[in-house]
């Protein structure tokens, strides 16, 4: 019986450099998942373009109103104007949409009248 364990040798340690290499692998993955994602981001961020506000918008409407067309200074300083207006202008804002009343709702206007014109210009200057 004891001559056919000959061929039995003594413990051997083997090198496991398994638990390295795993870490060596998760690494890698994650720095490639780090930079796959900033580059993506990155040019999400570029195709973003510039919308502008509505307040942004009006006060371009403002600023280009035609004085010698009534019906449109009526109707953009109704629209545009009503956004910048708060507690302590809100009178006299009122008191100029009246003034323009007859120059709403018809097809021949006259021209704007010149203290009425004055007035929206003045009123104007205040809010920008």
């Amino acid at each position: 019986m004891v001559q056919g364990l000959k061929d039995i040798k003594g413990i051997v340690t083997v090198a496991d450099d398994s638990l390295f290499t795993l870490g060596v692998v998760v690494a890698v993955l994650l720095l490639i998942v780090i930079g796959v994602t900033y580059m993506i981001v990155g040019k999400r961020r570029v195709k973003r373009r510039f919308i502008p506000t509505a307040k942004e918008v009006a006060k371009e409407n403002i600023e280009h109103i035609n004085y010698d067309d009534p019906k449109s200074v009526v109707y953009a300083f109704g629209e545009d104007v009503k956004l910048f207006v708060d507690e302590k202008n809100r009178f006299v804002y009122e008191e100029i949409l009246k003034a323009l009343e007859p120059y709403k709702y018809k097809k021949e206007v006259p021209p704007l009248d010149e203290s009425v014109k004055k007035r929206i210009k003045t009123f104007i200057k205040e809010i920008l």
